[in-house]
């Protein structure tokens, strides 16, 4: 869904745009932010949190012109709302994943 909407095929161009535009707006950006560093990379995500789970999807895009879909779901035993660990290990699964990609 994410490459059909950065490629203007999910709606009219207009509506892609909107999307991307929010998406990139994201209230939380730390989870995926925290995995790249440089201040070139352009983030777009949205978060999905429930008690015991901590997800996030977005786009990764670099001055280059690449771009990356990524999604990373945790799941976890406990139901605390404050866990910094968990959305510094989502930057960091999706850095490794790009980082895969981009090699």
């Amino acid at each position: 869904m994410l490459g059909l909407i950065w490629r203007d095929e999910a709606a009219p161009a207009a509506a892609c745009a909107d999307v991307r535009r929010w998406l990139e707006l994201q209230v939380w950006p730390h989870r995926l932010r925290s995995g790249f560093a440089d201040d070139d990379v352009r983030i777009s995500g949205k978060t999905g949190t429930l008690p015991s789970l901590r997800n996030e999807i977005g786009v990764v895009e670099y001055p280059d012109g690449g771009r990356y879909a990524v999604g990373v779901f945790t799941r976890a035993v406990d139901a605390r709302s404050r866990v910094p660990e968990r959305d510094a290990f989502i930057g960091f699964a999706a850095a490794q994943a790009v980082d895969w990609l981009r090699r």
